[in-house]
This record gives C-alpha cells, structure tokens and sequence, in this order.
C-alpha cells in the first residue's frame, strides 16, 4: 500500500484537461497493480516525457493522436533517441492508452506497428492463477520446456498489445489472425509450439481454450499445407567429419585448455549420442571407468550416467559407453582444468561438479550453457573446413545415429542407443541412408550387376 501511495502522485496523465477523474484513478489503480519496478518505473518517465512534449507542442495527450504519436517519435529521433528507446516509448504509449481504455494510437500507419509493444495485462484472478500454475510448473517442467512456453507468451501477448487486442484470453479469431500473420515467416513446427503454449496458459488460468476453435484448427492446418510441415534437419557430423575436426584439436597436456575441453567434448558427443543439454549437465561423479572382469569391454573404456534427458523427466537416467579415446580425452582435460587458474579469482579453477565448465576471460563458469556446445560444434567445424555450414549442437547425435546404421545397427538398436522412445526421430536422422540401402536400391543394383 505504501508503494502505491508513494507513486501516485506521479502519475503524468493527472493534470491532463481533457481527462476525467474517473479515467485517472483507472490509471492510478493500473500503475499500482502488478509488474515489475523497473517496468513501473519505465512507463512513470516515458509518460512524463510524452506529457511534457505534448504541452510544449499543444498537442493532447491522452488520448493521442496516430499523428501526435507520429510526431513524438519523429523529434525524439532527431534529439538522437536510440532505436530501443523509440521503442520502449512506443510501448508505453500504448499502454497508457490500454490502461485507461482508450484505442491505441500506434495502430495507424506510420508508427511503427511492426514493433511488439507492451502488453495488456491479465486481470488480477488470472494472474493469481497463472503464477500457482507457474510455480508448480518450475518443479515438474524440464527447464527448456518453460523457457519456451515463457517465451511463446511473449511473443503472443507482444502481436495482440500491437493491436491492442486482450492476450489473456484471447478470442479465437484474435488467434486465427496471429496465425495467419506469423505464417509467412514461422515453420509449421514452431507455430504449433504457439499454439501449443497458448493453450497451456489457457489452460492454466481457467479460460476456455481459442485453440480447440475451428476457425484456429483451421488456420493451423491451412498453415501446413502452404509451408509444409518437414522440418529442416541437423546437418551430420559423423566419424568422417570428426576425424578432420580431431586432427586440429591437440590431446596432449600442453594443449591450450579450450581445445582438450573441445576434443572432449566432440568425443563424448559421439559416444554417447547426447543431445546438448544432457552433455551439460553430465557429472564428473557419474563417470566410471568398465569393470577390468568384464570380458566385452575393452581396456580404457569407460561409462556415465545420463540423469535425465528430454525424453526422461522423472529422473530415471540411463547408462551410456565411452570408447577409449574419449576418456584419455576426458582425463587431459581434467588434468588441465585441475591445474589452471580461474581469470576471476586468481585461484587454482578446479575440476567442479560438471564434465564441461566454461571457460570466459572474465571467469570459468560451473558448466557450459547449451549455446556453448552449439558454438563449439559450428566453431570446430568451421576450422576443419571453411565451407562448412549448418553444424549444430545437434549434429554429432545426427551424425552417429547415420553412423551406427551404416555399420548395420537396426532402429531398435538406433533407439535404444540414441534413447528415443519413439522410432519417429531415428528414422528421419537416418532416411538418407536407409533410402540407398532399401528395396529399390538392392534390387535396382543387383539387376545393374547382372546385366553388366
């Protein structure tokens, strides 16, 4: 209550003639209500900013005109406002306007409706609901998994704030028109991840689901079949690439400390078919060397335990094989990290927790991030081979898969490998080479034979 106290009186629009009393306190109720500081803060100075230029100039202020709107923006370029602060001043116009129920003046021609502006927030029961969903959802979701679905409702409530249309919930024909609107440059899989995220918040906060609509079932599949719905791929990275790769990344103890965490890492990839972030979070702990008794297991190999993986939520892990070569690699790095000294603190870095830290000028992190591995894979490739291009973090699990079938590896093999609980996924990696090895294929080649 003292917050609200404290901000009140600097509401920018109070002074406005035009205004009703009735419309001020509705935008003294909508400052005070939920949001971040930072953000009350931002919307409190643009507002004065907009209130002072709009005095000066003679111009209402509340409610705006498109051609008011035009014209702030238009002298804030010339006074040298950066890109983003023409933005940010955008948003908060629009809000303002949204806050007290008027149409938004950023919805005309000529200012700038191309950029997401601030939404229009939830009443105070949804939003009550969504933050109990959200909080259970940080414990029983993957973390990448809420990302995205955090991420999907930016970008949906950014499109329906632009068009002051309400995001939550959202009408179906609000939702059919940001469908058709994304559809020119959004794959089918990523706006049926919208979709997917919009029904879940849906969900969440009590309201009917706009998705189970037929004008969006509709929009979605009209979608597809204008796109089409293959996904691109992961280009491979497989032993033959690898090698080349490997040859440029020295395994001695003398080697520089990013190219034995490098080697390492390509190698356990390999191995052990992970996706990045299962090679994250793998643990020094969980690494073992084969039983020596062991009759299959050749010497120097070595195991380590996937906790949880995408298609593994509750934690039930999963053992994978290391070759040889990929726990020499595991041990120089090791070694080399053990050793050096951490940019941050002056002090020895230590192994840590996780197979792979990061290693910044300005400090060694406790792991790598995702993006990391990503940039690892791109950067290595790169080196092997300036012409290459489209290597991910997802290419050495793309790579050996296509490696195990041609060794003669079958998909149940693929799959339990790869850990996948569906043959769906193996089988488009694998397609390519399953096509040169099919029906067709044999026979066609073995006539080809005969008649030659």
């Amino acid at each position: 209550m003292a917050e609200t106290t404290a901000i009140a009186p600097a509401i920018p629009f109070a002074l406005v003639p035009t205004l009703s009393a009735a419309t001020i306190e509705r935008l003294r109720a909508a400052i005070a209500g939920r949001m971040a500081p930072a953000t009350r803060r931002a919307l409190l100075g643009d507002g004065r900013t907009f209130v002072c230029w709009c005095a000066q100039a003679n111009q209402v202020a509340l409610p705006a005109s498109p051609a008011t709107v035009q014209a702030f923006l238009a002298a804030a370029c010339a006074a040298g406002r950066k890109a983003s602060t023409l933005r940010r001043y955008r948003s908060s116009l629009v809000w303002w306007h949204a806050a007290a129920g008027f149409a938004n003046p950023c919805a005309a021609p000529g200012t700038g409706t191309a950029v997401a502006a601030a939404p229009i927030p939830p009443d105070e029961a949804i939003l009550g609901r969504l933050d109990a969903y959200l909080a259970l959802a940080q414990r029983a979701m993957a973390p990448a998994t809420l990302r995205a679905l955090r991420a999907d409702a930016r970008v949906f409530a950014a499109w329906c704030a632009a068009r002051s249309l309400p995001w939550l919930p959202a009408a179906p024909e609000t939702v059919q028109a940001f469908v058709d609107d994304l559809g020119a440059s959004r794959r089918p899989a990523t706006v049926a991840r919208y979709l997917g995220s919009i029904a879940t918040l849906h969900r969440a906060a009590g309201a009917a689901n706009p998705c189970d609509h037929w004008r969006v079932q509709l929009a979605r599949k009209a979608h597809r079949q204008e796109q089409g719905a293959r996904q691109r791929q992961a280009r491979p990275l497989g032993d033959a690439e690898l090698v080349a790769i490997l040859d440029r990344l020295p395994a001695d103890g003398a080697a520089p400390l990013r190219a034995l965490r490098d080697r390492a890492l390509l190698l356990v990839g390999r191995d052990t078919l992970a996706r990045a972030d299962e090679l994250v979070t793998l643990r020094w702990a969980d690494l073992e060397p084969v039983d020596p008794d062991d009759p299959a297991a050749g010497p120097g190999e070595g195991t380590i335990l996937i906790r949880r993986s995408k298609t593994d939520q509750a934690g039930e892990g999963a053992m994978a094989w290391l070759s040889a070569e990929a726990m020499a690699a595991l041990a120089a790095w090791r070694a080399a990290i053990e050793a050096a000294v951490d940019p941050a603190t002056g002090a020895t870095a230590g192994a840590g927790t996780f197979l792979f830290r990061s290693l910044a000028r300005r400090g060694f992190g406790e792991r790598m991030s995702t993006a990391a591995v990503r940039r690892v894979v791109a950067e290595r490739a790169a080196n092997a081979d300036p012409l290459a291009a489209g290597f991910t973090g997802h290419s050495l699990r793309v790579g050996a898969a296509q490696d195990l079938l041609a060794a003669g590896v079958d998909l149940a093999g693929l799959m339990q490998a790869g850990r996948w609980k569906s043959p769906q996924m193996p089988a488009r990696y694998t397609e390519r080479l399953r096509a040169t090895r099919g029906a067709v294929a044999q026979v066609r080649r073995a006539r080809g034979a005969a008649d030659t």
